[in-house]
């Protein structure tokens, strides 16, 4: 799997999640989606690690604050 297969399979959960009215990329966050907040921000984490069969350690969530966070964490676990 690519790098552009994971964005856009995480594009596609953040437009479920969000709503598909929001332009996502690598660069969004939080600041960028009235609908991220705190508790769709553990909704997403955990539709994440269920779509790419990952689990995240607590300090890896704690540094996930983009898209791009998660693209990377993914690369690193399915390499």
């Amino acid at each position: 799997m690519n790098r552009a297969e994971i964005v856009e399979r995480i594009v596609n959960i953040c437009n479920h999640l969000f709503g598909a009215q929001n332009f996502i990329t690598e660069d969004t966050s939080a600041s960028n989606i009235e609908q991220w907040d705190s508790m769709n921000h553990v909704v997403l984490i955990a539709r994440i690690e269920e779509e790419f069969s990952v689990k995240f350690e607590l300090m890896e969530i704690i540094g996930i604050s983009t898209i791009r966070d998660f693209v990377d964490l993914i690369e690193q676990k399915t390499s």
